[in-house]
């Protein structure tokens, strides 16, 4: 009898040494499945950022209706115009994207797919402060967050500041 009660008690110390490990284990592999996903996740933001970037600054300045020889600060779109509702792929000058939310699915071959959403927020920037500005500024802030995957362990921001080129 006692034997046996040590044999069970090995056995059950062997068990638990294995559960732990197993679960050590799980959560390596989770772990890096994580910082593979926010490596894609940051290739993704940095792939829209790049988008944005080729866009004019302003409509008006995409028209040609300034230019660095009639350049009014004035002239330049409202804060309270910028987004409207337009599409990812509609979008004209930089400040379309603001509001816009949009979504980007990689096929992963096994049965479930890897999708990003992407929200961009724009606003003016004061030069002097570096703050958020309500009036129109030569400096617009662009902030892209992805998220939409649960094993990421936090959405990824990004953010860049625009001129015109000639400003």
């Amino acid at each position: 009898m006692p034997q046996t009660l040590g044999a069970f008690l090995a056995m059950m110390v062997v068990m638990l040494f294995t559960i732990n490990f197993q679960r050590a284990s799980i959560q390596t592999q989770r772990k890096m499945l994580s910082s593979e996903v926010d490596v894609m996740a940051n290739a993704v933001a940095s792939e829209a950022m790049q988008y944005v970037a080729a866009k004019s600054f302003d409509a008006v300045i995409a028209s040609g209706t300034m230019n660095p020889s009639n350049a009014n600060v004035s002239m330049l779109t409202e804060l309270s115009a910028f987004g409207g509702g337009i599409a990812y792929a509609d979008a004209l000058d930089i400040d379309d994207f603001d509001g816009v939310s949009h979504t980007v699915t990689y096929e992963t071959g096994w049965g479930s797919d890897l999708t990003f959403v992407l929200d961009f927020d724009v606003h003016y920037v004061d030069e002097a402060s570096g703050l958020a500005s309500p009036t129109p500024t030569w400096t617009k802030e662009v902030t892209i967050e992805v998220s939409g995957q649960d094993i990421m362990i936090s959405p990824i921001r990004l953010k860049r500041q625009f001129s015109p080129l000639w400003y």
